[in-house]
């Protein structure tokens, strides 16, 4: 997609509402995604003509509305940000996971390439490395790759914790 062709956020919501919805169903009508997203079925509508000239989606009124190769494309690196992201927040950062959701989803349309790329790769050694895999610790306030708190480190934070509080 050229930058004139770049999609909203709005746009991208719809066509991840759009792939999520044909994952239950094969295919999506103007009220489920209505639904789905709490809008209003004109609202609906005027987003899917915008898609459907833009060939991400198979659009006719009155009828079901698929996602089209480019559209599935689109709508699959959207779902790919979003699950890295919250992967991220949940797994690494230790954020509750419906906080790590919601922060995916505002998130999955505004991260630049450059950095989401950085961030998967990060995800990808973090989930697969066997060494030194740090993860955030609330009983110590910072990430540890320690669940005993048995290193210097650790006790020596909690020590000078324990001193501020």
């Amino acid at each position: 997609m050229t930058r004139s062709e770049e999609l909203t956020e709005s746009m991208e919501m719809y066509l991840k509402t759009i792939y999520l919805i044909e994952l239950r169903k094969r295919a999506a009508r103007v009220t489920d995604i209505a639904n789905e997203l709490g809008v209003i079925a004109s609202s609906v509508t005027g987003a899917l003509r915008s898609l459907s000239k833009r060939g991400l989606i198979n659009y006719t009124p009155y009828d079901i509305i698929t996602l089209t190769p480019q559209g599935m494309e689109v709508a699959q690196e959207i779902m790919k940000k979003y699950a890295a992201l919250r992967d991220f927040f949940a797994k690494v950062l230790g954020v509750e996971e419906s906080v790590a959701e919601a922060e995916a989803c505002q998130m999955e349309h505004r991260i630049s390439e450059v950095v989401f790329d950085r961030l998967l790769h990060f995800v990808q050694y973090y989930e697969n490395c066997p060494y030194e895999k740090v993860h955030w610790n609330d009983e110590v306030g910072y990430f540890c790759n320690r669940d005993d708190q048995e290193c210097t480190y650790c006790i020596q934070n909690l020590k000078t914790t324990d001193l501020l509080r």
